[in-house]
Protein backbone atom coordinates (compact mmCIF):
# COMPACT_ATOMS: atom_id res chain seq x y z
CA UNK A 1 0.00 0.00 0.00
CA UNK A 2 0.82 3.18 -1.18
CA UNK A 3 2.07 5.67 1.94
CA UNK A 4 -0.22 8.66 3.06
CA UNK A 5 0.39 11.97 3.29
CA UNK A 6 -1.49 15.24 5.13
CA UNK A 7 -0.94 18.58 3.53
CA UNK A 8 -1.51 21.84 6.01
CA UNK A 9 -2.32 25.16 4.77
CA UNK A 10 -1.57 28.07 6.93
CA UNK A 11 -2.85 31.07 5.18
CA UNK A 12 -1.26 34.01 7.12
CA UNK A 13 -1.01 37.89 6.53
CA UNK A 14 1.71 37.89 3.73
CA UNK A 15 1.61 34.40 2.43
CA UNK A 16 0.36 30.96 2.61
CA UNK A 17 2.55 28.01 4.45
CA UNK A 18 2.19 24.57 3.07
CA UNK A 19 3.59 21.69 4.85
CA UNK A 20 3.71 18.05 3.87
CA UNK A 21 3.77 15.27 7.09
CA UNK A 22 3.89 11.65 6.81
CA UNK A 23 2.19 9.55 8.97
CA UNK A 24 4.12 9.59 11.78
CA UNK A 25 3.91 13.57 11.94
CA UNK A 26 7.53 14.23 10.08
CA UNK A 27 7.60 17.07 7.98
CA UNK A 28 8.51 16.35 4.29
CA UNK A 29 8.39 19.61 2.98
CA UNK A 30 7.73 22.71 2.81
CA UNK A 31 6.78 25.85 1.00
CA UNK A 32 5.49 29.49 0.85
CA UNK A 33 3.45 31.60 -1.38
CA UNK A 34 3.32 35.31 -0.93
CA UNK A 35 0.49 37.49 -1.76
CA UNK A 36 0.02 41.28 -1.62
CA UNK A 37 -2.36 43.49 0.97
CA UNK A 38 -3.86 46.83 -0.13
CA UNK A 39 -4.23 50.00 1.85
CA UNK A 40 -6.84 52.11 0.29
CA UNK A 41 -7.84 54.47 2.67
CA UNK A 42 -6.42 54.88 6.49
CA UNK A 43 -7.53 52.48 8.21
CA UNK A 44 -9.01 50.02 5.80
CA UNK A 45 -6.50 47.05 5.28
CA UNK A 46 -8.07 44.36 2.16
CA UNK A 47 -6.71 41.33 0.45
CA UNK A 48 -8.29 39.62 -2.65
CA UNK A 49 -9.18 35.92 -1.67
CA UNK A 50 -8.65 35.00 -5.24
CA UNK A 51 -4.57 35.37 -4.51
CA UNK A 52 -5.14 33.50 -1.04
CA UNK A 53 -6.67 30.72 -3.60
CA UNK A 54 -3.89 30.91 -6.13
CA UNK A 55 -1.13 31.01 -3.29
CA UNK A 56 -2.82 27.11 -2.33
CA UNK A 57 -2.97 26.18 -5.82
CA UNK A 58 0.93 27.36 -5.98
CA UNK A 59 2.40 25.71 -2.80
CA UNK A 60 0.13 22.71 -3.15
CA UNK A 61 1.57 21.55 -6.50
CA UNK A 62 5.41 23.13 -5.58
CA UNK A 63 5.01 20.34 -2.48
CA UNK A 64 3.92 17.65 -4.70
CA UNK A 65 6.70 18.47 -7.23
CA UNK A 66 9.47 18.60 -4.79
CA UNK A 67 8.76 14.91 -3.44
CA UNK A 68 7.41 13.40 -6.75
CA UNK A 69 4.56 12.41 -4.30
CA UNK A 70 1.24 11.24 -6.01
CA UNK A 71 -1.94 13.56 -5.78
CA UNK A 72 -3.77 10.40 -4.61
CA UNK A 73 -1.28 9.46 -1.55
CA UNK A 74 -2.50 12.91 0.23
CA UNK A 75 -5.17 11.41 3.02
CA UNK A 76 -6.07 14.87 3.87
CA UNK A 77 -5.71 18.04 3.56
CA UNK A 78 -6.10 20.78 6.68
CA UNK A 79 -5.92 24.54 7.34
CA UNK A 80 -5.23 26.78 10.00
CA UNK A 81 -5.48 30.63 9.12
CA UNK A 82 -5.69 34.19 9.62
CA UNK A 83 -8.64 35.40 12.24
CA UNK A 84 -11.03 38.23 12.19
CA UNK A 85 -11.74 39.20 9.21
CA UNK A 86 -14.77 39.33 6.32
CA UNK A 87 -14.91 37.84 3.26
CA UNK A 88 -18.35 37.31 1.50
CA UNK A 89 -18.97 34.88 -1.16
CA UNK A 90 -22.00 34.16 -3.19
CA UNK A 91 -23.82 30.96 -3.89
CA UNK A 92 -20.47 28.90 -6.00
CA UNK A 93 -17.99 30.76 -3.67
CA UNK A 94 -16.73 33.29 -5.60
CA UNK A 95 -15.58 36.21 -3.40
CA UNK A 96 -17.79 39.46 -4.22
CA UNK A 97 -15.03 41.99 -3.29
CA UNK A 98 -11.66 42.00 -1.56
CA UNK A 99 -11.70 40.43 1.78
CA UNK A 100 -11.22 42.98 4.78
CA UNK A 101 -8.85 41.75 6.95
CA UNK A 102 -7.91 41.42 10.67
CA UNK A 103 -6.26 44.58 10.86
CA UNK A 104 -8.97 46.61 9.12
CA UNK A 105 -10.44 49.05 11.85
CA UNK A 106 -12.51 51.35 9.51
CA UNK A 107 -15.96 49.93 11.16
CA UNK A 108 -15.75 51.84 14.17
CA UNK A 109 -19.07 53.42 14.37
CA UNK A 110 -20.47 49.61 13.69
CA UNK A 111 -18.47 48.37 17.25
CA UNK A 112 -19.89 51.62 19.18
CA UNK A 113 -23.25 50.17 17.88
CA UNK A 114 -23.05 46.82 19.30
CA UNK A 115 -21.51 48.52 22.68
CA UNK A 116 -24.70 50.99 22.80
CA UNK A 117 -27.17 47.66 22.35
CA UNK A 118 -25.55 45.32 24.53
CA UNK A 119 -22.67 46.73 26.66
CA UNK A 120 -19.60 46.11 26.51
CA UNK A 121 -19.18 44.04 29.41
CA UNK A 122 -22.26 41.84 28.35
CA UNK A 123 -20.26 41.61 24.93
CA UNK A 124 -17.27 40.37 27.04
CA UNK A 125 -19.06 37.84 29.09
CA UNK A 126 -21.12 36.64 25.61
CA UNK A 127 -17.74 36.30 22.99
CA UNK A 128 -14.65 36.16 25.28
CA UNK A 129 -13.61 39.50 23.65
CA UNK A 130 -14.76 43.56 23.73
CA UNK A 131 -16.79 44.77 20.77
CA UNK A 132 -14.16 46.66 18.66
CA UNK A 133 -13.78 47.11 14.55
CA UNK A 134 -11.35 44.58 14.73
CA UNK A 135 -13.68 42.14 14.70
CA UNK A 136 -15.72 40.53 11.93
CA UNK A 137 -19.26 41.36 12.97
CA UNK A 138 -18.46 45.20 12.81
CA UNK A 139 -17.18 44.47 9.13
CA UNK A 140 -19.85 42.95 8.07
CA UNK A 141 -22.08 45.26 9.58
CA UNK A 142 -19.93 47.89 7.77
CA UNK A 143 -20.46 46.28 4.24
CA UNK A 144 -24.29 46.12 5.02
CA UNK A 145 -23.98 49.51 5.61
CA UNK A 146 -21.43 50.97 2.87
CA UNK A 147 -22.19 48.50 0.36
CA UNK A 148 -25.43 47.23 0.27
CA UNK A 149 -25.45 46.03 -3.53
CA UNK A 150 -22.71 43.76 -2.14
CA UNK A 151 -24.70 42.63 0.67
CA UNK A 152 -27.66 41.53 -1.16
CA UNK A 153 -25.83 38.98 -3.13
CA UNK A 154 -23.89 37.77 -0.18
CA UNK A 155 -24.49 34.17 0.35
CA UNK A 156 -22.33 33.43 3.42
CA UNK A 157 -19.85 35.44 5.25
CA UNK A 158 -16.20 33.27 6.17
CA UNK A 159 -12.66 33.57 7.17
CA UNK A 160 -9.75 33.45 4.97
CA UNK A 161 -9.46 29.23 5.72
CA UNK A 162 -12.98 28.97 5.33
CA UNK A 163 -13.35 30.30 1.80
CA UNK A 164 -10.51 27.97 0.82
CA UNK A 165 -12.33 25.10 1.99
CA UNK A 166 -15.94 26.20 0.61
CA UNK A 167 -14.30 26.44 -2.88
CA UNK A 168 -12.58 23.05 -2.75
CA UNK A 169 -15.64 21.26 -1.19
CA UNK A 170 -18.58 23.70 -2.10
CA UNK A 171 -19.55 23.50 1.89
CA UNK A 172 -19.44 26.64 3.77
CA UNK A 173 -18.15 25.59 7.31
CA UNK A 174 -16.01 27.08 10.01
CA UNK A 175 -14.59 25.86 12.94
CA UNK A 176 -15.68 27.11 16.38
CA UNK A 177 -11.84 28.66 16.92
CA UNK A 178 -12.62 30.87 14.06
CA UNK A 179 -16.13 31.38 15.23
CA UNK A 180 -14.40 32.96 18.47
CA UNK A 181 -13.06 36.15 16.55
CA UNK A 182 -16.51 37.20 15.14
CA UNK A 183 -17.79 39.06 17.88
CA UNK A 184 -20.86 36.57 16.91
CA UNK A 185 -20.30 33.92 18.50
CA UNK A 186 -21.27 32.30 22.45
CA UNK A 187 -17.81 30.99 24.13
CA UNK A 188 -19.61 28.67 26.11
CA UNK A 189 -22.91 27.42 23.84
CA UNK A 190 -20.58 26.03 21.33
CA UNK A 191 -23.29 28.06 19.07
CA UNK A 192 -24.09 31.02 16.94
CA UNK A 193 -24.88 34.16 19.55
CA UNK A 194 -28.50 35.35 19.11
CA UNK A 195 -27.74 38.42 21.03
CA UNK A 196 -25.28 39.35 19.51
CA UNK A 197 -26.89 38.52 15.98
CA UNK A 198 -30.03 40.43 16.90
CA UNK A 199 -27.79 43.50 17.84
CA UNK A 200 -25.92 43.37 14.67
CA UNK A 201 -28.90 43.05 12.61
CA UNK A 202 -27.88 39.73 11.27
CA UNK A 203 -29.56 36.64 10.24
CA UNK A 204 -27.74 33.31 11.42
CA UNK A 205 -28.19 32.52 8.07
CA UNK A 206 -25.48 34.30 6.36
CA UNK A 207 -23.43 32.57 9.06
CA UNK A 208 -21.32 29.16 7.93
CA UNK A 209 -22.14 26.04 9.90
CA UNK A 210 -20.10 25.41 13.00
CA UNK A 211 -17.79 22.15 13.46
CA UNK A 212 -15.05 21.13 15.42
CA UNK A 213 -11.68 21.97 14.12
CA UNK A 214 -10.65 18.04 13.25
CA UNK A 215 -14.02 17.46 11.29
CA UNK A 216 -13.93 16.66 7.76
CA UNK A 217 -16.17 18.95 6.26
CA UNK A 218 -16.50 17.84 2.88
CA UNK A 219 -14.10 16.62 -0.26
CA UNK A 220 -12.52 17.85 -2.57
CA UNK A 221 -14.41 18.30 -5.68
CA UNK A 222 -14.01 16.82 -9.34
CA UNK A 223 -14.71 20.26 -11.65
CA UNK A 224 -11.57 21.65 -8.87
CA UNK A 225 -8.92 19.31 -8.33
CA UNK A 226 -7.11 19.63 -11.60
CA UNK A 227 -6.80 23.43 -10.53
CA UNK A 228 -5.49 22.98 -7.02
CA UNK A 229 -3.51 19.46 -8.10
CA UNK A 230 -5.37 17.65 -5.57
CA UNK A 231 -7.47 14.24 -6.27
CA UNK A 232 -10.72 14.06 -6.69
CA UNK A 233 -12.49 12.91 -3.37
CA UNK A 234 -9.52 13.83 -1.05
CA UNK A 235 -10.88 14.42 2.82
CA UNK A 236 -10.95 18.06 3.38
CA UNK A 237 -10.84 18.84 7.38
CA UNK A 238 -11.50 22.09 8.63
CA UNK A 239 -8.37 23.22 11.07
CA UNK A 240 -8.45 26.25 12.90
CA UNK A 241 -7.63 29.79 13.01
CA UNK A 242 -4.11 30.70 13.35
CA UNK A 243 -3.47 31.56 16.96
CA UNK A 244 -5.66 28.46 18.57
CA UNK A 245 -3.18 26.80 16.23
CA UNK A 246 -0.27 28.16 17.69
CA UNK A 247 -1.62 26.60 20.84
CA UNK A 248 -2.01 23.11 19.76
CA UNK A 249 1.43 23.60 17.86
CA UNK A 250 3.15 24.67 20.80
CA UNK A 251 2.04 21.92 23.01
CA UNK A 252 -0.64 23.47 25.04
CA UNK A 253 -2.94 21.21 25.37
CA UNK A 254 -3.74 20.60 28.73
CA UNK A 255 -4.80 23.02 31.15
CA UNK A 256 -2.47 24.87 33.20
CA UNK A 257 0.11 24.76 30.03
CA UNK A 258 1.02 27.95 28.86
CA UNK A 259 2.92 29.47 26.06
CA UNK A 260 4.59 33.04 24.77
CA UNK A 261 4.31 33.66 21.50
CA UNK A 262 6.42 36.81 20.12
CA UNK A 263 6.45 38.16 16.57
CA UNK A 264 5.42 41.35 15.05
CA UNK A 265 2.64 41.20 18.08
CA UNK A 266 2.74 38.90 20.80
CA UNK A 267 0.72 37.30 23.72
CA UNK A 268 0.65 35.21 26.35
CA UNK A 269 -1.93 32.36 26.47
CA UNK A 270 -2.93 29.43 28.51
CA UNK A 271 -5.21 26.14 28.29
CA UNK A 272 -8.22 25.92 30.73
CA UNK A 273 -11.37 23.92 31.16
CA UNK A 274 -13.44 27.53 31.43
CA UNK A 275 -13.22 30.88 30.07
CA UNK A 276 -11.31 33.51 32.37
CA UNK A 277 -12.92 37.00 32.50
CA UNK A 278 -11.32 39.71 33.62
CA UNK A 279 -13.11 42.77 35.46
CA UNK A 280 -11.06 45.00 33.73
CA UNK A 281 -12.02 43.65 30.32
CA UNK A 282 -8.32 43.37 29.26
CA UNK A 283 -7.82 39.79 28.67
CA UNK A 284 -9.29 37.55 25.86
CA UNK A 285 -10.14 34.24 25.48
CA UNK A 286 -10.75 32.25 22.25
CA UNK A 287 -12.17 28.46 22.06
CA UNK A 288 -9.44 26.10 22.28
CA UNK A 289 -9.03 23.45 19.19
CA UNK A 290 -10.00 20.89 21.97
CA UNK A 291 -14.00 20.90 22.49
CA UNK A 292 -14.16 21.70 26.46
CA UNK A 293 -11.32 23.93 26.09
CA UNK A 294 -10.26 27.40 25.90
CA UNK A 295 -7.14 29.73 25.49
CA UNK A 296 -7.33 32.76 27.65
CA UNK A 297 -5.12 35.05 26.50
CA UNK A 298 -3.48 38.61 26.94
CA UNK A 299 -2.00 40.41 24.34
CA UNK A 300 0.98 43.45 23.64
Amino acid sequence: MAEKFIIAHDLGTTGNKATLFDEEGLVRASSYSVYGTEYPRPNWVEQSPEDWWQAICNSTRQLLAATKISSSQIACISFSGQMMGCVALDRQARPLCNALIWADTRAVFEAEQLIAKVGMEAVYRITGHRASSSYSAAKIMWVRNHHPEIFAEVFKFVQAKDFIVARLTGVFATDFSDAGGTNLYDLQAYDWSSVMLEAAGLEPSILPALYESTDVVGYVLSAIADEVGIAAGTPVVIGGGDGCCAAAGAGVVREGNAYNYLGSSSWIAIATKAPIFDPALQTFTFPHLMRGMYSPLGTM
